[in-house]
């Protein structure tokens, strides 16, 4: 055989190799199937273009290091989310009960991200991409666990699996730093009711199964209120809902409008309480109590440094 003939022959097999392993390569990639709340979501490759409409499952997607191209209420999100900070730039799909459907399909997102509460919409959001139903809160459920299993199939689906699992052992690890340090200052006796105050007349108490009372069970840091409570996981009612935790330690979170706290502050009843009497009222900076993973490392944080810092004068 000539020398060019062995030449050409190698050129053709390096090719036929390269075909081949394409074809190998192809088949192996098989489409990324997730359980979300309706059944199954399938996707033909890891999802890069997330639009989302519900803040606990876009500060998911932040979390892990990918920047939504949609996003519902972002102003709002800045108000009462806070943090992981939004993306410089992102599709504003106004209201999160209403997105604008126009502007969500000029984002040209490859997954939607919704909660239970848009399901209404979910044949319409089908037919700009695939969508992906995930609820954190729904009767039964314990936020920080569910609020966890939607962070590992939000990881699956955007093909960040092993960075998902990191970012959750390093919650993991400080939760149990944060839940020490809370513990060695709260005092043997004391425990601990978390309220948001919406008006004198209206204010949310946090249970077991809310964000902030599982993050505190994955503390070991012990919840004042144990009662019943909505989907949301709180009870709801004026300030005599506080008068039985009275004996506890109060911690409360913003943001909560500046009449409101003058109002209440003022009130009789607040002041005859005895964690008011006896200083042992904290506040905490914006953290959002119906978020996701990252709303939950964020109070837990927030709380521990609250204590350490001392009461609200």
């Amino acid at each position: 055989m000539t020398f060019f003939r062995l030449c050409v022959l190698a050129v053709v097999m390096t090719a036929v190799s390269a075909i081949a392993g394409l074809g190998i390569h192809s088949a192996s990639a098989a489409p990324i199937v997730i359980n979300d709340d309706r059944g199954t979501v399938t996707l033909d490759a890891p999802a890069t273009r997330v639009a989302v409409i519900n803040w606990g499952l876009a500060e998911s997607v932040l979390a892990l290091g990918l920047d939504p191209v949609a996003i519902a209420d972002p102003q709002d999100y800045q108000k009462w989310v806070g943090k992981p900070d939004l993306p410089q730039s992102f599709v504003d799909l106004g209201a999160r009960a209403a997105p604008n459907i126009e502007a969500l399909r000029n984002a040209k997102p490859d997954l939607i991200l919704i909660s239970q509460e848009l399901d209404i919409a979910y044949d319409k959001l089908s037919d700009i991409a695939p969508v992906m139903v995930l609820s954190i809160y729904a009767d039964g459920n314990v936020a920080f666990d569910s609020a966890t299993d939607a962070f590992r199939k939000i990881a699956k689906a955007t093909g960040r699996e092993e960075e998902g699992e990191a970012y959750l052992k390093q919650v993991d690890d400080k939760l149990a730093a944060y839940g020490d340090r809370i513990r060695a200052v709260l005092g043997p006796d004391q425990e601990i009711a978390v309220a948001n105050f919406y008006s004198p007349t209206n204010i949310a108490v946090f249970g077991s199964p809310s964000l902030p009372g599982s993050v505190m069970k994955q503390m070991n840091v012990p919840l004042a209120y144990d009662g019943p409570v909505s989907k949301w996981g709180f009870a709801r009612g004026g300030l005599e809902i506080l008068a039985p935790l009275a004996k506890n330690t109060l911690v409360y979170t913003n943001p909560i409008p500046d009449t409101v706290r003058q109002k209440t502050w003022a009130s009789p009843l607040w002041k005859s309480m005895d964690f008011v009497r006896n200083n042992r009222v904290y506040e905490l900076p914006v953290v959002w109590g119906y978020g996701g993973v990252p709303s939950g490392l964020r109070f837990a944080e927030l709380l521990t440094q609250s204590l350490e810092n001392g009461p609200t004068q």
